[in-house]
């Protein structure tokens, strides 16, 4: 319930902070040499746009807090609101970090606020022992994020607005795109948390967050670092067609198998990681699961879209995306519960699939044979070796107790983790070992082993 609550505020930020999300940065790793005063720029517009959302969260606080039913929002937003005004002064040379594809830089600053919030959160939790604890720890995120940014570039920004009608000019469709998103990814949880109350949107909140792991830990970054790679190989459409399929093949081998993974060890998963209280969230994780794959896919086209300057593309498939959650939500969702809102999501991650294909064909000249080419190997291998490790599960049963939960996870995570390659390497070699991601991650592993040995 304290969860649910502080999901509840969040979903009002989320949508105030991608509804005036302009994404500078994107336009500046666009552009093929931006000026100091293009930066300058954006760094002045992030400020006026994180005070304008500072101001919408203290104004929405009360009206949010009326809505749910539950006064202790108001504090909340005020508070979140505070930390967002303070974000908004973040360096914008950091922007630079993947312009120029130094990632270790980009990874130790991403880092450094996960880590600082985690701690502080886990901290304040065992202090305060309420939903504080997770306000205290975003907030100090945010500022940390802030303090990061200057100690790690030496850039230093000015206030100007030179160049503000030019980033506008792409950052317009970026902002249309932002908030299709946000719309679509905290529309489940306003209906959760309105219909079922907080301790429903707790449940759901975390079953997604997890279901999600692989999509929001694991490509998410590659996504951050294919964006630049792919802008630098606009004016070269044979790499970039190729870069793309690699792409895809190299999302495909590890968002599929984690997916796999996370949805069939869901139960013993909850059981040891959160316990009994949360077993709402089990049927959630594997639903979402597949939606957190599906939607891996996607994310990878828009990668795409934004560097070939298509934003309107984009658009589109978020568009669409939200059009069929809507529709299915209206059909499926009174009559199932948090489970139906659960399969709107994930038949809109299918529909915006089924949306983004034919437009990153035609956009890329991509022949659907050699997509898929670089699709069904880890598909089959994934459900394959799923498919393996539910039978583990299963053959060691379940009482329903934490120790017998713990020894489906140590009998079922080896299974999956010895299976999983020697069917990707047995699909391969019975299609011809041809030159793939498999192939690339293969030789790489195999010349780290021989360089420790050599080493050793």
């Amino acid at each position: 319930a304290d969860f649910g609550l502080v999901a509840m505020a969040m979903s009002v930020i989320a949508i105030i902070e991608l509804a005036t999300s302009f994404s500078f940065e994107i336009a500046l790793i666009q552009k093929p040499d931006p000026g100091r005063e293009h930066f300058d720029t954006a760094w002045t517009l992030n400020i006026l746009v994180a005070v304008v959302g500072a101001i919408v969260t203290a104004a929405l606080a009360y009206p949010t807090a009326s809505f749910y039913g539950d006064p202790r929002l108001t504090p909340v937003m005020f508070a979140i609101g505070g930390a967002w005004l303070i974000s908004g002064f973040e360096n914008i040379g950091t922007v630079n970090f993947r312009r120029e594809m130094n990632f270790s830089a980009e990874f130790r600053w991403m880092a450094s606020k996960r880590v600082v919030s985690f701690v502080v959160t886990l901290a304040a939790a065992w202090v305060f022992r309420s939903y504080w604890a997770l306000v205290i720890g975003t907030a100090t995120g945010r500022i940390t994020g802030v303090t990061m940014s200057y100690v790690m570039h030496p850039f230093r920004p000015r206030l100007s607005l030179s160049r503000a009608r030019e980033l506008f000019s792409f950052s317009g469709w970026i902002l249309v795109n932002n908030v299709a998103s946000v719309v679509v990814s905290r529309t489940p949880h306003f209906l959760v948390g309105r219909v079922f109350g907080a301790e429903a949107l707790g449940a759901y909140t975390v079953g997604s967050e997890i279901a999600q792991l692989a999509h929001t830990e694991l490509v998410a970054p590659i996504n951050r670092a294919m964006f630049p790679g792919y802008a630098r190989l606009v004016e070269q459409p044979d790499m970039f067609r190729r870069i793309c399929i690699e792409a895809t093949a190299a999302i495909l081998l590890v968002v599929l198998p984690v997916t796999a993974a996370i949805a069939v060890l869901a139960g013993p998963l909850v059981r040891v990681l959160l316990g009994d209280q949360w077993s709402h969230a089990v049927p959630i994780i594997q639903i979402l699961a597949v939606s957190g794959a599906v939607a891996a896919l996607t994310s990878n086209n828009l990668a795409a879209y934004l560097a070939l300057g298509r934003p309107r593309s984009a658009t589109m498939i978020v568009s669409a995306r939200l059009a069929v959650f809507f529709g299915a939500a209206f059909l499926i969702g009174r009559g199932h519960g948090v489970q139906g809102v659960a399969f709107a999501e994930l038949f809109a991650s299918i529909a915006s699939l089924v949306v983004s294909l034919p437009i990153l064909f035609a956009a890329v000249k991509l022949r659907t044979r050699d997509y898929l080419a670089s699709a069904w190997r880890p598909l089959l291998a994934s459900v394959l070796g799923g498919a393996a490790v539910h039978l583990v599960v299963n053959a060691a049963g379940s009482d329903g107790s934490f120790g017998q939960a713990v020894i489906q996870l140590l009998l079922g995570i080896p299974v999956g983790a010895v299976l999983y390659p020697l069917l990707m390497w047995l699909l391969w070699y019975l299609s011809g070992r041809p030159e793939t991601a498999e192939t690339m991650i293969g030789r790489r592993i195999r010349s780290a082993v021989y360089g420790a040995m050599h080493r050793a």
